[in-house]
């Protein structure tokens, strides 16, 4: 129980500030939270922001790139897919994918919202609160680990090898650069964070294992957005109230996470997914000013996480099927 609401203070106080901060990408803010609270055990802040500097540093690079090459999409998306395929290539083993994906769907962030003429002109801002928020992320996690002591033994990660084959890559490009294509062509904005699911799906180690994830990414992402909606009818426009707002948000939040916790082993991976599901939406479409209770953006959301989640369970589904033909003997 200690642990589990150390964790649920260090992402609710991120969530309160992206609410007061009133930031132009405020969920920037909440996103390192969970990261922070969820992977790092150390109080000392140069750890945490130790920990948040690889997608710092892969944020700024993809923006000077994005203003170097601003008049030539094709070339910014060639630069994106040449990475992406350097990052496949080299994440040999598990830790390194996992510390893969928020790197990666930040320079695809950039590369979206950079092309977009309606947002192209807050891309400065936004990478100021990307800095921001990284520094207020590790100052609060540092704060509440000084406050609550860790007292757990830390984990030590289990490292497992994972080969790279050039169709690992070559699936990885197809997906998931096909995706960022997709998206800047038609400036789909508000699809970008469903490339989330579709990057940790694209580098499973094997199709069978892309399947399987795929199903769990729809569980956990469309019931975090069904859980957002019963959260905003919840509010009823209430959430301008800041009490009201960090009391509910904290009960939810140590909810997910005692869920997450006390789960059988084989789900507490869908368990630490919906967290992620479920708070992104929340705080986007439900902590606003206001009484927009953001049914229509957070139906849409999940609508478009379905669309892309499918896509990749055929997609898994099919590559499987073939896997499996091609191994079998042939007959006499």
């Amino acid at each position: 129980m200690y642990e589990l609401i150390r964790k649920a203070l260090i992402i609710v106080l991120c969530l309160l500030l992206s609410k007061l901060l009133h930031l132009t990408v405020s969920v920037f803010l909440v996103l390192f939270g969970i990261v922070l609270a969820s992977t790092t055990f150390s109080k000392h802040l140069s750890d945490l922001l130790a920990r948040l500097l690889p997608s710092v540093v892969a944020t700024l690079a993809a923006l000077l790139v994005n203003e170097f090459f601003s008049s030539h999409p094709f070339v910014i998306w060639t630069c994106a897919v040449v990475y992406f395929d350097h990052v496949r290539r080299y994440a040999t083993n598990n830790l390194k994918l996992r510390q893969a994906v928020l790197p990666l769907f930040l320079i695809i962030f950039v590369c979206t919202y950079h092309n977009s003429e309606l947002y192209k002109d807050a891309i400065p801002s936004m990478v100021w609160d990307l800095v921001l928020s990284a520094l207020l992320a590790a100052l609060v996690a540092s704060a509440v680990n000084h406050l609550m002591p860790i007292k757990v033994d830390v984990p030590r990660a289990t490292v497992i090898t994972i080969p790279v084959a050039g169709a690992d890559r070559l699936k990885l490009l197809l997906l998931v650069g096909g995706g960022l294509a997709f998206i800047m062509i038609n400036e789909v904005t508000t699809a970008v964070f469903c490339l989330v699911p579709l990057i940790t799906s694209a580098i499973q180690p094997t199709n069978a294992h892309m399947k399987n994830h795929t199903k769990e990414k729809i569980l956990a992402q469309i019931g975090g957005c069904s859980l957002a909606l019963l959260a905003s009818a919840i509010y009823s426009g209430t959430e301008v109230n800041v009490f009201t707002y960090t009391l509910v948000s904290f009960l939810l939040v140590y909810l997910l996470l005692y869920w997450g916790h006390y789960s059988e082993p084989g789900d507490r991976a869908i368990h630490a997914d919906a967290l992620m599901g479920f708070l992104i939406p929340y705080q986007l479409y439900v902590a606003h000013n206001g009484n927009d209770f953001g049914f229509v953006s957070i139906t849409l959301r999940a609508v478009e996480l379905a669309i892309a989640l499918m896509i990749i369970y055929v997609a898994a589904h099919w590559l499987d099927l073939l896997e499996q033909r091609r191994g079998k003997p042939k007959p006499a």
